[in-house]
């Protein structure tokens, strides 16, 4: 099977980016599979794909190489990413399970390229069953309203796997700055989305009495601020006359389900540019 690798670009839009990134490639003999790109008032972004074999080693390596190609142009980052390497996800979790058996599933069937789930942290002990279920290490930590006191245990946890990227699974506890700055790789987030909004313990409720006619579910990168992160997708659904609560809890966990998985599997294929508080999502 053909491996597969991948280039994140970004830099200044001018003249003969895309001349140069091609020019690269072609020196090294490698065969472009797929290229995406896009600008915006002032920046270039591109996403490049290729097959088979190629003569880099690792992604220092390629950085080495390819810094003679960012050097041509202003505020310039890249990445690479090559998908025989494997990639490490962390998952929390609390009570509801959905959008976690969701993540766990997708994983299962291969839909994450080369990913396996290193740990699952749970501030309630009902998950531990879909640890064992998939053999995954499982932690229960509890929570408490003092976050430094379960904080320290997580990031302990965190450090002993190492992990590529975390998603909260409807883990339901605000994130501090300082356990977002430790934890050492992206953490993705998801929850609810109304139009109007209704925060509270019982947003389906207020909503339901309020009349509306969408719910939707976003799923972003964390930053400090709360819910506040790049997104990375966004999906909505329209609740007709007669839907009662009950049925718009679960069509609403279905939209979180398929939000928060998708937006995972945008990042595990690396298919995501953050800038600006913004993310360009690459198809």
């Amino acid at each position: 099977m053909e491996l597969t690798s991948c280039l994140l670009f970004r830099c200044h839009d001018e003249v003969g980016i895309i001349a140069a990134l091609v020019e690269f490639f072609k020196d090294h003999k490698i065969s472009i599979s797929r290229f995406e790109e896009y600008t915006d008032a002032s920046s270039f972004f591109a996403r490049l794909e290729w097959k088979g074999d190629h003569p880099w080693s690792n992604g220092v390596d390629f950085a080495k190489q390819f810094q003679s190609v960012a050097a041509q142009f202003k505020n310039t980052s890249f990445r690479v990413h090559f998908f025989d390497q494997p990639q490490k996800l962390g998952l929390f979790s609390s009570k509801e399970p959905h959008t976690l058996i969701e993540a766990l599933n997708k994983c299962e069937a291969g839909d994450y390229p080369n990913t396996e789930i290193s740990f699952l942290i749970a501030n309630s002990p009902s998950i531990e069953k879909y640890a064992k279920r998939y053999d995954i290490p499982f932690h229960y930590v509890k929570t408490y309203k003092d976050p430094v006191r379960h904080e320290k245990e997580q990031l302990q946890i965190i450090a002993e796997y190492s992990p590529n990227l975390i998603g909260l699974a409807r883990y339901m506890k605000i994130l501090t700055k300082e356990f977002i700055a430790a934890a050492g790789c992206p953490i993705v987030n998801i929850h609810h989305s109304f139009l109007p909004s209704f925060v509270g313990a019982k947003p389906y409720e207020l909503a339901y009495e309020r009349g509306v006619k969408l719910i939707g579910a976003t799923s972003h990168y964390v930053i400090p601020a709360l819910d506040q992160g790049p997104i990375i997708e966004q999906d909505v659904v329209r609740v007709e006359p007669g839907d009662s609560v009950e049925h718009m809890k679960r069509i609403g966990r279905d939209v979180e389900k398929k939000v928060f998985t998708t937006a995972l599997g945008k990042a595990l294929q690396h298919k995501t540019i953050t800038y600006d508080n913004k993310t360009i999502v690459f198809n």
